[in-house]
């Protein structure tokens, strides 16, 4: 089977060029693609997947509804809804008043944390501060343990950030074809520009979750910017797919009991990893060696380990490297399955109708989801509302309680209380030489994804196009 990806990558128009405006580029894209998620699904063509349009309804969005795109989020001035939502969550008090913001090392950018600048005590380790410990059990009350394992044997938890990426078919069509479902997570600018492809996400069953708005390193933000941040995530998820998503992964794994305890009064659990590919550096290195022997490290641990794996659907390489490693996983590992199958998660959206299998089922071939849209008949509300729920009121999604009890509890998180064990002393990460450890990822890039171009660039941009074609 043959399969095409692409990679793009921005090159600044000189100020002499002569650029479309919008609505001559708009209607232009409008004339020569497909209209909805189906007709995107069906394209072969890389060239035309990343070509740039901007529906009706993401339009109306896109003036006050969302912030600008691959910039920092913060909440808009007009946006009443936003401002209630964040009002909710202060006056619950569930924000630890003691943990502080830590500092940028990326001179405004919040592409990277200064952990050693910000002198901070990692072994007492108050803040559950994962960018200085790993640490993944918090130290405050009302906040939910991190997912980092699926606590079923021999089992490697399936995960992509970084998403939508335009050139994705070839991709997600090995996945259809090898019947593996993924947790995927998704950056809030990527959904913006490229809102079909988000909706193949779910139409073809994988778990959709938040990756905040801009990819940057949390813990550097403010408040507001944090709840931002993932605030306009979730509503662009919603105004494109149709569902409020209850799950997501911070940008670089940083993160601490102030940025759980915002995520977390969303209703968002955090989802970290146990093994790390490192597949990001080959954007910057050029070569996959590194990462087919990370690959080789986390295969070799099978016997070991249920470790959740942080991949990326970066661009063409990352990927590629997953198709070409697919065999090998799936030899050593008893079970391949996304998150919402290895914790249970048979709802893990706020929209109960549409329900997943749980982990018997998915690994035992009756996997069953139902109430999925038809990519053909999905539409993008740009009205779409949102009222928040937080993770302790919540029974449903990847709140604690929400998994299937139909399978084990074993490894169910709970709520944490102030304790001393900051479930960091058996994290396998780069402290005991195994493939896992920090996502650095993208530090060469900011917080702009390699291939995932925003709107507004296209119409300041052109695109350099390379394809890659390989054989599986």
């Amino acid at each position: 089977m043959k399969l095409t990806l692409i990679s793009s990558a921005l090159l600044v128009v000189g100020a002499s060029a002569k650029l479309h405006t919008p609505s001559t580029h708009v209607d232009y894209v409008r004339r020569a693609l497909p209209s909805d998620a189906a007709g995107y699904a069906k394209l072969d063509n890389p060239t035309k997947e990343c070509k740039y349009y901007t529906p009706p309804e993401m339009e109306q969005m896109l003036k006050d509804r969302l912030p600008k795109a691959g910039k920092v989020a913060d909440i808009l001035p007009n946006d009443d809804e936003a401002k209630k939502v964040w009002k909710e969550i202060q006056d619950t008090g569930i924000i630890p008043e003691e943990v502080k913001t830590k500092p940028d090392a990326s001179n405004g950018k919040h592409a990277e944390v200064d952990i050693k600048s910000a002198n901070y005590d990692a072994d007492k380790d108050p803040d559950c501060w994962w960018s200085a410990s790993q640490c993944t059990k918090p130290k405050h009350n009302k906040i939910p343990e991190d997912i980092a394992v699926c606590p079923e044997g021999s089992t490697y938890g399936l995960t992509f950030d970084d998403g939508p990426n335009c050139s994705h078919n070839a991709f997600y069509d090995f996945l259809k074809q090898k019947k593996l479902k993924a947790s995927l997570f998704y950056i809030g600018t990527n959904v913006a520009t490229w809102p079909y492809q988000a909706q193949r996400g779910l139409a073809d069953g994988h778990d959709i979750c938040v990756h905040t708005w801009s990819h940057p390193a949390m813990t550097t933000l403010s408040d507001s910017q944090v709840f931002a941040e993932l605030f306009y995530t979730v509503r662009v998820i919603k105004a494109v797919l149709g569902i409020t998503t209850t799950c997501w992964r911070p940008p670089f794994g940083d993160t601490d009991d102030r940025v759980r305890a915002i995520a977390a009064g969303l209703g968002l659990r955090t989802i970290h990893w146990r093994e790390d590919t490192d597949d990001w550096q080959m954007a910057s290195t050029g070569s996959p060696k590194q990462v087919r022997q990370n690959y080789d490290k986390i295969v070799d641990k099978a016997s070991n380990e249920s470790p959740i794996v942080l991949a990326h659907e970066l661009h063409n390489d990352t990927m590629s490297i997953f198709i070409e490693k697919e065999s090998k996983i799936a030899d050593a590992y008893k079970h391949v399955a996304p998150v919402s199958a290895c914790m249970n998660v048979t709802n893990p959206y706020m929209e109960n109708q549409i329900v997943y299998p749980n982990f018997e089922e998915y690994t035992g071939g009756n996997a069953n989801y139902k109430g999925l849209p038809d990519m053909s008949n999905m539409k993008i509300n740009p009205n779409v509302d949102f009222s928040a729920l937080s993770l302790a009121k919540m029974d449903t999604g990847f709140a604690p309680g929400g998994e299937n009890k139909k399978q084990t509890d074993t490894g169910s998180a709970t709520f944490s209380s102030d304790s001393s064990d900051d479930g960091s002393k058996n994290a396998k990460g780069s402290k005991d030489g195994g493939s896992g450890g920090k996502d650095n990822s993208h530090k060469e890039n900011g917080a702009i994804q390699f291939s995932s171009l925003s709107l507004w660039a296209a119409l300041l941009s052109s695109i350099t196009i390379t394809f890659v074609t390989f054989q599986v």
